[in-house]
C-alpha cells in the first residue's frame, strides 16, 4: 500500500506560515516595518524577546492576514518560480548547475517585482526605516528597499523553488530530504515535513535579521506616513 504523504509544495507553504512568530524580529532594534491600525490583528508579541527596542507594542499592531497567515504568500513566489524552471528545462534538457540557478534566481526576481509594490501600495504594510541609496521612492511612506527586494526574492522564491523543483525531478536526492530513505516507512512523511519546515523557519529568520540588521545601519525614517501606518 502506498504511504500518504504530503506534498513538497504543501511542506513548503506549511514551514513559511508557521514562520508567523518571527515576524517581531524586524523590528527588534527599532521600527523597520510597520503595519496598518484599520486592519484586523493584535498587539505586538515582540516585546517578549530578550533585548527588544522596538516600537510599544499598544500602538503597533500585527494584522492578522499580515503576519499571522501572511507567510501563506510565499506560494505567489514559490508557483511562478517552479513554473518557470519546469519550462525552461522543458525547453533546455540539458539545464542544469549554475545556470538551473539563475534561472530560479531570476524567476523569483520577477516575481518579488511585480508582487512587492503591490503589497505596499496597498498599504498593508510598510517600510518605515530604509538606506536612501539603496531604495525606490526614499523617504516616502511607499519607499521600497532594494536590498530588500534581493533579499525577499532568495527567501521566499528561490530558496523554495528550487528545493521544489530539485525535489520533483530527484525525489530520493533532494538535499534537505537526503538519507530520508534509510529512516523507517513510517517516519519519512514526519521527517521530510519537518525538515522542511526547519528550512522554512531558518529562511524566514535572517530574512528578518538583515532587514533589521541593514536598516540599523543606515536606516533613515520616511517622514510622511499616514496615521493608520504610523
Amino acid at each position: 500500500m502506498k504511504q500518504r504523504a504530503l506534498t513538497i509544495e504543501a511542506m513548503v507553504l506549511i514551514g513559511y506560515l508557521s514562520a508567523f512568530w518571527l515576524m517581531p524580529v524586524v523590528n527588534y532594534n527599532g521600527q523597520t516595518s510597520s503595519q496598518s491600525k484599520y486592519l484586523i490583528g493584535t498587539t505586538d508579541w515582540g516585546p517578549h524577546i530578550p533585548g527588544w527596542h522596538g516600537p510599544d507594542p499598544e500602538t503597533h499592531n500585527q494584522a492578522l492576514f499580515v503576519s499571522w497567515f501572511a507567510l501563506a504568500e510565499v506560494m505567489l513566489w514559490v508557483l511562478p518560480t517552479i513554473w518557470i524552471l519546469r519550462v525552461a528545462v522543458r525547453r533546455w534538457p540539458y539545464l542544469s548547475g549554475p545556470r538551473l540557478v539563475l534561472v530560479a534566481l531570476a524567476a523569483s526576481m520577477v516575481a518579488e517585482v511585480v508582487l512587492e509594490p503591490v503589497m505596499v501600495f496597498l498599504g498593508g504594510y510598510i517600510y518605515v526605516s530604509a538606506v536612501p541609496w539603496l531604495t525606490l521612492f526614499a523617504g516616502h511612506w511607499y519607499q521600497i528597499p532594494l536590498y530588500a527586494m534581493i533579499i525577499a526574492a532568495i527567501v521566499y522564491g528561490f530558496i523554495p523553488g528550487l528545493m521544489c523543483h530539485y525535489h520533483q525531478h530527484h525525489p530520493h536526492d533532494a538535499p534537505i530530504l537526503r538519507g530520508i530513505q534509510a529512516l523507517p516507512p513510517v517516519t519519512r512523511p514526519w521527517v521530510a515535513t519537518l525538515s522542511v519546515v526547519g528550512m522554512a523557519q531558518v529562511s524566514f529568520l535572517g530574512l528578518a535579521i538583515s532587514y533589521a540588521a541593514i536598516s540599523e545601519l543606515a536606516g533613515v525614517p520616511a517622514t510622511d506616513l499616514p496615521p493608520h501606518l504610523q
